[in-house]
């Protein structure tokens, strides 16, 4: 072998080299992207899932308690003010014009989540013991459903077709 032949596999060796430590640098450094993510997405997960229990604990506001949705809301964001988020995650808690639900934001490096949460949705706020809202005055009872179709027909209802 001569030493031109030599210097040209020499390099030929150098370049393919230097390619492939290009090629597994890149596939290095996409995975460990990929890793953070993932742990940021994950740890997004357990703090939606943690928000999400605390929010539906009949424990911390019980339903028999009479109180307006703005204070449900108050009352909800002193609490959850109250517990910090996980570390790495960023939740800022808002309440829209309206002030009838909260918009809770969370944030771990790029990835988010949105959740909003309205008290009302629970039967949280106003209305009787049960969560059924109040009659207003001077509205009708609503009608009663009558005990069998012939009684129902009796009355006036339906169609008259069977």
């Amino acid at each position: 072998m001569s030493l031109v032949e030599l210097m040209l596999a020499s390099g030929l060796l150098l370049g393919s080299s230097a390619a492939s430590l290009g090629v597994w640098n890149r596939v290095s450094t996409t995975l460990l992207e990929q890793r953070v993510e993932l742990e940021q997405l994950q740890s997004l997960e357990v703090e939606v899932q943690a928000l999400e229990a605390r929010l539906r604990d009949p424990r911390q506001d019980p339903l028999g308690q009479h109180r307006s949705c703005e204070e449900q809301l108050q009352r909800l964001v002193a609490r959850l003010e109250n517990q910090p988020p996980r570390s790495g995650v960023v939740r800022t808690l808002e309440i829209p014009a309206g002030g009838e639900v909260l918009l809770i934001h969370l944030q771990a490096g790029d990835q988010e989540r949105r959740r909003l949460y309205s008290p009302a949705a629970f039967g949280g706020c106003g209305g009787d013991p049960a969560g059924l809202p109040a009659q207003a005055p001077g509205q009708a009872e609503a009608p009663t459903q009558a005990e069998s179709p012939a009684q129902a027909l009796a009355e006036g209802g339906g169609n008259g077709a069977l």
